[in-house]
């Protein structure tokens, strides 16, 4: 009982951490970093 009153627990706290990352518009950057590093790779950035 107390696994599972824990897992929800984590689960309650990993989506109010991504929609906090939304709201600060933390994806922003993190997409911006891919999309270079996949040009990077391609030999285009």
């Amino acid at each position: 009982m107390q696994k599972k009153i824990i897992s929800y627990a984590f689960i309650v706290l990993a989506v109010f951490l991504i929609v906090i990352g939304i709201i600060q518009s933390g994806f922003l950057d993190t997409f911006r970093r891919a999309v270079v590093i996949c040009l990077e790779c391609v030999g285009i950035g």
